[in-house]
């Protein structure tokens, strides 16, 4: 009797770890690219477009962007006016995303951009076509964008625009 019940116990405890292990492996998982992609759209077409309207509604006040120094910004405002400025420096700019993935309240995306640096901005216009691609990561909360973190080389994008680097002259060792 006792080797019965033992045997039982066995076979149920393995039932049971199989059990769990089958049911927590088969589950489902969520698709959060439902919830977050439309806020990634919302802030790519403001990119795209310079247009910032309605902003508010995918940010959170606190937002903060981690960036090169001149598209870095905290806040909803400062942020508008990396946008606003970067459309005005790159009028016909085009922005792709050519990977993107999607978790719980995080976003990771590699993008590329296109445009002619025509308009005034941080710099002179040069009238130069430019090509830069980078990466970003994005965190929400409570269905908003609280931080980002964009990430590319300005050394290739400012040689696309005509600018070199030179070498410290030996005077300053």
């Amino acid at each position: 009797m006792k080797q019965l019940i033992n045997t039982i116990l066995k076979t149920g405890s393995l039932f049971l770890i199989i059990a769990v292990i089958f049911t927590t492996g088969c589950q489902q998982q969520k698709d959060y690219s439902k919830e977050l992609k439309p806020l990634i759209d919302k802030y790519s077409q403001a990119w795209q477009t310079g247009n910032t309207d309605g902003l508010e509604a995918i940010f959170d006040p606190k937002f903060v962007r981690h960036s090169d120094a001149s598209t870095s910004a905290e806040g909803i405002d400062n942020l508008k006016k990396v946008i606003i400025a970067f459309k005005t420096a790159y009028p016909d700019l085009k922005l792709v995303f050519t990977e993107e993935f999607y978790a719980e309240n995080q976003y990771a995306g590699h993008w590329s951009f296109t445009g002619t640096n025509t308009g005034p901005g941080e710099i002179p216009p040069t009238g130069k076509s430019v090509s830069q691609w980078g990466v970003n990561i994005i965190h929400f909360k409570d269905g908003k964008i609280v931080e980002e973190w964009d990430g590319f080389d300005n050394v290739p994008l400012l040689e696309q625009l005509g600018y070199t680097i030179t070498p410290p002259s030996e005077k300053m060792n």
